[in-house]
């Protein structure tokens, strides 16, 4: 009897240490499982030196030594979809240039320069009957040097530039545009004037400021809208013609144009096709009593 009670008391301590270690197992399980559910958030005390670069589309946190600790290293990299999903809040400091110091490469990226060409044709809208202004033959012909300003990265863009265009309106072949007086008047051919041309030209210096934006990363898709100061530095009416065997090339200055005017301009950038224009100005080309009333249109490539 004295025997079987004492292994009735041994079988019950096992018993007991059994659920006792098997309540530690679970709790190291369940401590552990709580661990990773939490992965996500990394703290590290005391960071030695703390560098956070932004790009375009990527952020590189990079952590050098901690808490008794200097060989300790973290990198870590996150693509964003522009820079200017990016916001930061720093306080609790007196000099935040100390912190914040944009590298010499973000500050570069931040300009670019561009050289654009336009390529199209003109009408002149709005003018009376008796003025026939044609299609073809006529051209507008630009170029243009851009400063490209991007502060919030590529997808934004602020252009400012200096640029030279020349413009073209065809004109009836029956008719030559001449001065009578002071105004600029449609005026009939002769007979045995033959092989005829007439032409209204223009030559300015613009001044375009511009925005940009692209649909897209890669800076395919996207719209230009701005305007386009001009200055009219010459303009003329020009008539060419032959009468028997000689050659006659007539032009004729000081027409009455407006020395300054300004053109709303739209460019469409297009994935796998060439970007395409239209450019309008809401001002007349002529002064009062010099002209007609014209306003002018362009639409073309844009290269």
């Amino acid at each position: 009897m004295h025997h079987h009670c004492k292994l009735k008391r041994i079988i019950d301590d096992m018993k007991k240490k059994s659920i006792l270690l098997a309540a530690a197992l679970v709790s190291c399980f369940a401590a552990k499982g709580s661990a990773e559910t939490v992965g996500d958030t990394l703290v590290i005390e005391e960071a030695k030196k703390v560098r956070i670069e932004t790009r375009d589309t990527v952020q590189r946190i990079i952590i050098s030594g901690m808490k008794d600790e200097d060989l300790f290293q973290y990198t870590q990299r996150i693509s964003l979809p522009n820079a200017s999903a990016v916001r930061r809040n720093i306080g609790g400091i007196n000099d935040v240039s100390k912190i914040v110091v944009p590298s010499k490469d973000d500050e570069d990226s931040k300009w670019d320069s561009s050289i654009h060409m336009l390529l199209g044709m003109n009408l002149l809208l709005d003018t009376p009957d008796e003025y026939e202004f044609r299609l073809w033959p006529s051209f507008d012909l630009g170029f243009a040097w851009l400063a490209d300003w991007h502060p919030y990265g590529k997808c934004n863009e602020w252009s400012i530039g200096l640029g030279i265009s020349l413009r073209s309106y065809g004109y009836k072949n029956d008719h030559y545009l001449g001065k009578v007086g002071d105004m600029l008047t449609p005026i009939a051919y002769t007979d045995e004037m033959e092989n005829r041309s007439s032409a209204l030209g223009i030559a300015s210096l613009q001044l375009p400021l511009l925005y940009t934006h692209y649909f897209d990363q890669r800076q395919r898709l996207g719209i230009t809208l701005g305007a386009i100061v001009n200055w009219n530095f010459y303009a003329q009416s020009s008539r060419n013609y032959e009468v028997g065997d000689e050659d006659f090339s007539i032009t004729t200055k000081k027409i009455g144009h407006h020395p300054f005017t300004v053109d709303a301009l739209a460019v469409f950038h297009i994935p796998s096709f060439v970007d395409i224009y239209c450019k309008y100005c809401p001002m007349k080309l002529f002064k009062n009593g010099r002209g007609p009333e014209a306003h002018q249109l362009s639409f073309g490539i844009y290269l």
